[in-house]
C-alpha cells in the first residue's frame, strides 16, 4: 500500500504521542516502585530497631532474676511479630530473607519462654549462660537479616531510579529527533531518497549497518544521511561494546552472588545458603526418597580459647575446624556455619551410621591435625548432635533442632562426644 507523505508526518505525530504516554506511564510506574521500596526501608529499619531493643534488655537485665518482670520484653516481642506479619509486598529473594526472620524470631520467642518458665534453677550457670547467647545470636540474626534486607531494598531503589531515567531520556532523545527531524524534512524528500532510506533501515534492521548512498543528493537528505552513517557506525561499535559488557555484568553477577552465600571469615556457606541448601535436600528427599542426615557441631570451650589467646586466634581456629570438615566429608555433602562457633553439615543419601563415621574422622582428623599457635599445638574437641530425617512432613529447622537437642545432650555428657538424636535410632 502506498503511503503518502503526510501520512508518514501523522504517524510520526502519533507514535511521538504515544511515546509521551509511555513516559508518563513509566514515571507512574517508577513512582510507585520507589515509594513500594521506601515502604520496605522504612519496613526493615523498624524490625532492626526492634531487635536492637530486644538485645539490649536482654543484655542489661537478668532474666534468669526471681523477680524479674518479662512484660517488657515479650511486649516488644509481640510488637515485633506484628510488625513482621504487616510486611510490605516484597520479591522472592527478599521473601526469604523474610522467613528467616520470621522463623528466628519464633524460635526466639519459644527460648525466651523456656528460659523464663522457671528460671532455670536447676541448670548450672554455663547452660544458662549458653541458652542467654543463644537468644542474643537469633537476635542478633534477626538484626543482620534486617541490614541484609536493607541492602537489597536499597539497591532496588537506585536500580529502579537508573533504569527508568535511563529509558526515559532515551525516549525524550527519540521523541525529539522525530519531531525536528521527521516533520521538518520528511515532507520534502523524493521518492527514489525515501525508497533508498528505507531499504537501509530495512538493512540496518537486519544487522547491515553499511552507509546510505544516495542516487539523487539533496540538502533536506544530506544531515539524515550523515546522522544515520553515524549512527550505523555507533551502533556496530556498541554491539561489541555490549557483547563486552554482558560478559562483565554477567561475571560480577556470579561472584556477587557467591559473596552473598559465603561466610567471610571461613569462605564456607553462610546461614542463608545453608538454609536455601537444607530446603533444597529436602525437596530432593522427597522425591526420590532418598536419606538425608545433619551433623551440628560446636567447638567445645571456644570462649576460653578467645579469653586466652585473643580474637585473632579464635577465627583462625574456626577456619582450621572447617578446613578439617571439608577435607573429610564427602564432595555431595554441605558444610555450612550456623552461627558463633557452631557449624552444620548436611548429608544427603546418608544414615545415621554413616553420619557417626564421618564425625568420628572428623574428631580424629582433629586431633591428628590440631591448630599450631606460637609453636605450640592448640589442642580442642568438638561436641556433635546428629539427626536424620525420619517423617517426610519434617522441616529443615525441625532437623537442625533435633541436631541442636542431640549436641546439647553431649554437652551434659561431658563434651568431646557424639551424641544421636533420640528420634533416631542408628542401624
Amino acid at each position: 500500500m502506498k503511503v503518502s507523505l503526510s501520512q508518514r508526518i501523522y504517524f510520526f505525530t502519533v507514535s511521538c504521542c504515544i511515546l509521551f504516554a509511555v513516559i508518563v506511564g513509566s514515571i507512574i510506574w517508577s513512582f510507585q516502585k520507589v515509594e513500594l521500596a521506601f515502604s520496605r526501608e522504612h519496613y526493615t529499619q523498624k524490625v532492626a530497631n526492634h531487635a536492637n531493643i530486644l538485645k539490649q534488655l536482654v543484655t542489661s537485665d537478668n532474666i534468669y532474676a526471681s523477680d524479674y518482670n518479662a512484660d517488657n520484653w515479650l511486649k516488644l516481642q509481640s510488637k515485633l511479630m506484628n510488625l513482621l506479619k504487616s510486611a510490605p509486598e516484597l520479591t522472592p529473594q527478599q521473601q526469604i530473607i523474610q522467613n528467616s526472620i520470621n522463623s528466628q524470631n519464633q524460635s526466639a520467642k519459644q527460648l525466651f519462654s523456656k528460659m523464663n518458665e522457671n528460671k532455670l534453677n536447676d541448670a548450672s550457670e554455663s547452660i544458662k549462660n549458653h541458652l542467654k547467647t543463644r537468644l542474643m545470636i537469633q537476635l542478633e540474626v534477626i538484626r543482620a537479616d534486617s541490614v541484609q534486607l536493607s541492602n537489597m531494598v536499597q539497591k532496588d531503589i537506585y536500580d529502579v531510579v537508573q533504569r527508568q531515567a535511563l529509558f526515559i531520556f532515551i525516549l525524550l532523545a527519540v521523541s525529539i529527533l522525530i519531531l525536528l527531524y521527521g516533520s521538518s524534512r520528511l515532507s520534502k524528500v523524493f521518492k527514489v531518497s525515501l525508497s533508498e532510506v528505507k531499504n537501509a533501515f530495512e538493512n540496518n534492521h537486519s544487522g547491515n549497518f553499511q552507509k546510505i548512498k544516495l542516487s539523487n543528493q539533496s540538502d533536506e537528505f544530506d544531515s539524515i544521511v550523515t546522522a544515520f552513517n553515524l549512527m550505523n557506525h555507533k551502533l556496530s561499535e556498541t554491539m561489541v561494546s555490549l557483547a563486552m559488557m554482558k560478559n562483565i555484568v554477567e561475571d560480577r553477577t556470579r561472584v556477587l552472588e557467591q559473596l552473598s552465600n559465603t561466610d567471610p571469615l571461613t569462605k564456607v556457606a553462610n546461614r542463608r545458603a545453608l538454609f536455601e541448601r537444607g530446603d533444597l535436600e529436602l525437596s530432593r528427599t522427597d522425591r526420590i526418597h532418598n536419606n538425608l542426615t545433619l551433623i551440628l557441631l560446636d567447638c567445645d570451650y571456644f570462649k576460653n580459647v578467645n579469653d586466652v589467646h585473643g580474637h585473632q586466634i579464635g577465627d583462625e581456629l574456626l577456619k582450621h575446624i572447617c578446613k578439617i570438615c571439608n577435607k573429610e566429608i564427602r564432595s555431595i555433602d554441605f558444610l555450612g556455619r550456623y552461627g558463633g562457633e557452631e557449624f552444620i553439615i548436611i548429608l544427603p543419601d546418608c544414615d545415621v551410621d554413616g553420619g557417626i563415621e564421618i564425625a568420628k574422622r572428623i574428631q580424629n582428623s582433629l586431633i591428628k591435625d590440631c591448630l599450631i599457635v606460637e609453636g605450640k599445638e592448640l589442642n580442642v574437641t568438638l561436641s556433635m548432635g546428629i539427626s536424620m530425617l525420619i517423617d517426610k512432613s519434617e522441616t529443615f529447622e525441625q532437623l537442625i533442632n533435633k541436631a541442636d537437642q542431640a549436641m546439647y545432650v553431649a554437652k551434659e555428657n561431658g563434651r568431646n562426644r557424639i551424641e544421636v538424636s533420640t528420634s533416631v535410632s542408628p542401624v
